[in-house]
C-alpha cells in the first residue's frame, strides 16, 4: 500500500523494471517460443496489474472530495 509521494516514486520504478522485463522477454523469448513468452511473462504482467491498482488507489485518496 502506497502512503506516500516517496512510495509513489518506488512503486513507479519498480513498474518501469517491470516492463523493461516484459519487453526484453518480447524480443527474446516471443519470436522464438510464444508458449514459453506467455509464461514467463504472466507474473510481471500481475505485478504490473497489481501495482497499478495502489497508484490508483493512492491516487483515488489525493482527489478532493464534495
Amino acid at each position: 500500500m502506497i502512503h506516500d509521494i516517496q512510495q509513489l516514486r518506488v512503486t513507479m520504478q519498480q513498474m518501469e523494471r517491470l516492463i523493461r522485463a516484459v519487453e526484453d522477454l518480447k524480443e527474446t523469448v516471443l519470436p522464438k517460443n510464444p508458449q514459453l513468452f506467455a509464461t514467463l511473462a504472466e507474473a510481471p504482467l500481475d505485478d504490473l496489474g497489481r501495482l497499478r491498482k495502489e497508484i490508483s488507489s493512492y491516487t483515488e485518496e489525493l482527489k478532493p472530495t464534495g
